[in-house]
C-alpha cells in the first residue's frame, strides 16, 4: 500500500512518530510517499506547511531532500538518507543509521548509531550500543555503552564516556577522548584532554595541544608527531618497563618512575600505565587500521520493533474477533425481535375480534435463554438496540421488550 501526500512547499518540517522500523530517504519531489503493508497503519497530514506522520508498523518513507525531520519517538530502527536540513531525534529504541545528511541532534539511541558523510555537526546525548562515524564535520557523544569508531573528522571530536574500546583515525580538529572501559587506538589526532582507559593506549602521529595525562590499565605506546620535540614526560609503569626510542634517543628503564625531557620542556605530560610504556616517533606509514565499515551502515530491524509488530498483529486479530462476535450478537438480537413480533401477532389473533391488544400490553414475553452467569445486556448489545431504535428498525415498545427479555 502506498500513501502519497502532495505538499505546498519543498522544505517542510516533518514530525514523525513511528512504532516500527522506518527507512527515510530524501528525493527530488514535493511529495511525502509512505510505502506500507496496510493502509490503516499510517496517517499523513499537512498543516500550515508542516507534515505530521504517524506510522504503526515498518515502512519506507520518501520525503523532499530539503526537509527537516523531527522524530519524537521511534520504537524500531531508523535509517535516514539524503536529508539536507536539520534532523532532531528525541528517542530511537532500535538502531539509528544516518547517511548523507546535514546537522543532527539526537537524544537517546537504544541500539547502535552509525553515521556516514555528515555535512554538519552530529550531537548525541546517549547511545546504548556502538558508535560508528565515518566522514563527518564534527561529533559529540556524551555517553556510550559500547565501542566507538571515528574516522575522518574535519573539526573537533568529543567522546565523554564509553563502556567499550575506541578506534580513531584522522581527526583534523581537536580530540577530546575522555574515558573508555576498553582500549584506545588512534592515529593522526590532536589530543586536547586527559585520557583514561581500562585497557591499552596506542597513539600514532600524536600531537598534544596542552598539558595532560594518559592513564591506562594496560600498556601505553605513543608515536609522537615529528614536530613534538619540546616537552617533559613524567612516566609511571607498574610493570617496570619504560622505553624511549625517539628523536635519536634510545633509553630503556626498569623502574616504576622516570622523567624525560625533550627540548625546552615547555609542555608537561604524565603517562601512567599498569603495564609497560613505549615512546617512539611517528613513521610515514598510512595504513588504514580501521578497514571496511560498510556492514555498519545497512538497515537492520531491531528485535524490539519485531515484537511491536507482533503485538500490532495480535491486536488486529483481537479487534477482528470482536467485530465478528458483535455481528453474531446482532444476528441473535434480530432473531429475538422477530420472535417478539411473531408472539405479538399470535396473541392478537387469539382475541377473536374482542378487545384488541394495545401497544402497552402486559402480556407475558417469551422466555429468553441466556448463557449461564450472564446478567443483563452487554454494552455492545444495548448500543445495537439503541441504534436500531434510532434507525427505525424497531419500535420503542419492541426495544423495551427486548431490554426486559435480555435482563432475564
Amino acid at each position: 500500500m502506498t500513501h502519497v501526500l502532495n505538499l505546498s512547499r519543498d522544505d517542510p518540517v516533518i514530525y514523525l512518530k513511528a512504532y516500527g522500523g522506518v527507512r527515510i530517504r530524501g528525493v527530488d519531489s514535493m511529495e511525502v510517499v509512505c510505502k506500507i503493508d496496510s493502509p490503516q497503519l499510517a496517517t499523513l497530514v499537512e498543516e500550515d506547511g508542516d507534515v505530521y506522520v504517524t506510522i504503526n508498523t515498518s515502512c519506507i518513507l520518501e520525503v523532499p531532500e530539503p526537509s527537516s525531520i523531527k522524530i519524537e519517538r521511534a520504537m524500531g530502527s531508523v535509517l535516514i538518507e539524503q536529508v539536507k536540513n536539520p534532523i532532531n531525534i528525541d528517542k530511537v529504541l532500535g538502531n539509528l543509521t544516518l547517511i548523507g545528511v546535514g546537522q543532527v541532534d539526537v537524544g537517546k539511541v537504544g541500539g547502535n548509531l552509525s553515521a556516514q558523510h555528515i555535512a554538519g555537526h552530529l550531537n548525541v546525548s546517549k547511545i546504548g550500543g556502538k558508535l560508528t562515524v565515518d566522514d563527518a564535520q564534527s561529533i559529540t557523544c556524551e555517553k556510550l555503552g559500547g565501542s566507538c569508531i571515528l574516522r575522518q573528522i574535519y573539526a573537533e571530536a568529543r567522546i565523554g564516556k564509553a563502556g567499550g574500546s575506541c578506534l580513531v583515525q584522522d581527526i583534523s580538529g581537536e580530540a577530546y577522548l575522555a574515558r573508555f572501559g576498553g582500549s584506545l587506538k588512534a592515529r593522526g589526532i590532536n589530543l586536547s584532554q586527559d585520557v583514561k582507559v581500562g585497557g591499552n593506549i596506542e597513539i600514532i602521529d600524536c600531537r598534544f595541544v596542552q598539558d595532560l595525562q594518559l592513564s591506562a590499565g594496560g600498556n601505553i605506546t605513543v608515536a609522537l608527531n615529528k614536530a613534538m620535540t619540546d616537552m617533559i614526560i613524567n612516566i609511571t609503569s607498574d610493570k617496570k618497563s619504560i622505553t624511549i626510542a625517539a628523536f635519536g634517543e634510545e633509553i630503556k628503564i626498569k623502574d616504576y618512575k622516570y622523567k624525560h625531557q625533550f627540548g625546552n620542556g615547555n609542555l608537561s605530560l604524565n603517562f601512567i600505565a599498569g603495564g609497560s610504556v613505549l615512546i617512539t616517533e611517528e613513521t610515514d606509514s598510512e595504513v588504514d587500521f580501521i578497514g571496511d565499515l560498510s556492514d555498519r551502515f545497512t538497515f537492520e530491524e531491531s528485535a524490539f520493533s519485531e515484537m511491536i509488530q507482533q503485538r500490532i498483529d495480535s491486536a488486529t486479530r483481537r479487534a477482528e474477533a470482536k467485530i465478528k462476535n458483535a455481528e453474531i450478537r446482532l444476528g441473535l438480537i434480530q432473531d429475538r425481535i422477530e420472535k417478539i413480533r411473531n408472539t405479538s401477532m399470535d396473541m392478537n389473533g387469539d382475541n377473536d375480534g374482542d378487545e384488541q391488544l394495545g401497544s402497552d400490553s402486559t402480556q407475558p414475553l417469551p422466555s429468553v435463554t441466556r448463557p449461564a452467569g450472564k446478567k443483563g445486556a452487554t454494552d455492545e448489545e444495548r448500543l445495537m438496540i439503541l441504534n436500531m431504535l434510532q434507525n427505525g428498525t424497531i419500535t420503542v415498545d419492541e426495544a423495551e421488550a427486548l431490554f426486559r427479555a435480555m435482563e432475564r
